[in-house]
Parts: C-alpha cells; sequence; structure tokens
C-alpha cells in the first residue's frame, strides 16, 4: 500500500525505548502475512491500509469515529479519503516508529470499520476464472450483503490494480505523503528538536 514497495518491510521497527516483545504480539495478527489486513510501510515504522464503505456517508462517518479515538489518545494517523475509501497509515513522528498508540488505534480502526459496514473485497476472490466475484458488505445492523452489478465490477478492478502494485491505493498513499510534507512537526514537544 506503500507508494513504493521499497519502503516496506518484513519487520516492525518500533519507537526507541520500546518494549518489543508485547508491541510484536500485538501488531503480528494485524499484517496480512498473518491473516490481518494491514501492510508495514516507511521501512517497517508504519501500518498502512485502506478502507472501503458503501457511501462517501459511511465514510465519513467511519473517520469521524476514528478522529473521536484520535482525540481520546492523543494521537493523529496520516491519511486520505476520496470518495468511499480512506487510506490509513499509522506511525508515530517523534520518535519515529511504530508505537503502542499506532497499534491500539490500527486495532480500533478494525473494529469501527466493521460497525459501519466496511465493503470486503478478500484479495483472493476479488477475481476467478469465471470473472469477477462479488464483494460482501459487513453490516452487523442491517445485515445487508452485495452491491450493484456496475459496483461490483468497478471494485473488483480496483481490487485487481491494487494487487498488481497500482491503482486508487498508492494514489491515496501518495496523497498522505504529499500532506505530510507540508504538515510540519506535529509530533513534537514545543523547544524539543525533532530526531
Amino acid at each position: 500500500m506503500s507508494t513504493d514497495t521499497a519502503n516496506n518491510a518484513s519487520a516492525p521497527r518500533f519507537t526507541s525505548g520500546s518494549d518489543v516483545k508485547p508491541l510484536n504480539y500485538f501488531v503480528s495478527p494485524l499484517l496480512k502475512a498473518n491473516g490481518g489486513r494491514w501492510v508495514l510501510g516507511m521501512h517497517g515504522q508504519a501500518l498502512e491500509r485502506e478502507f472501503k464503505f458503501k457511501t462517501f456517508a459511511k465514510t465519513w462517518d467511519f473517520m469521524t469515529a476514528v478522529s473521536l479515538q484520535c482525540k481520546l489518545k492523543n494521537h493523529h494517523p496520516e491519511w486520505s479519503n476520496v470518495f468511499n475509501t480512506t487510506f490509513i497509515r499509522w506511525t508515530t513522528h517523534s520518535p519515529p516508529g511504530l508505537s503502542a498508540k499506532d497499534i491500539d488505534l490500527a486495532i480500533i480502526c478494525d473494529k469501527l470499520a466493521a460497525d459501519f459496514g466496511e465493503v470486503i473485497v478478500p484479495a483472493s476472490a476479488a477475481t476467478s476464472a469465471s470473472g469477477p466475484v462479488s464483494p460482501s458488505v459487513s453490516s452487523p445492523a442491517s445485515g445487508e450483503q452485495g452491491q450493484g452489478q456496475g459496483q461490483q465490477s468497478q471494485l473488483a478492478q480496483q481490487q485487481q490494480q491494487q494487487q498488481q502494485g497500482g491503482g486508487e491505493t498508492c494514489g491515496l498513499a501518495g496523497l498522505a505523503d504529499r500532506v505530510v510534507g507540508a504538515a510540519g512537526d506535529c509530533c513534537v514537544p514545543k523547544g524539543v528538536k525533532k530526531e
């Protein structure tokens, strides 16, 4: 999901002074390699993932819920949004690396996404020999399943592009990268130089 696959790493890099053993325990099940949906980015210093919802309104509701958790935890993501898709990157800027807050908020994002009806398109089922496979929509309140034919085809095409290294995710990660460059030293306490 990172804008440059060379930025991905096979092992997380935690903030200095972290107790690595419990952090590894909690980050491991989040990773795609272990059945989760997150990937490591920024040379192992970030967790990245995209979230898709049925509508823009559901996407915005999800982002609002995440922002409330950010306020409670005093931490923020690097994120971008286009229509029904949100890209989220959790990383700590000072000291750089993954922190317990990043992992905790990634877990919270997964739970909130399910609550808001995230559209699930399994990577292994995005296409089959007979063509696109219908994505399901997780919606605990209504039990609603499926999408319109046009939306199914569009989602399957987007998933296939992403699997081939292109597509919307890379664009959303790039958008987040551009904003981060202009944001300044968000995580550095006043009067302290950034590492």
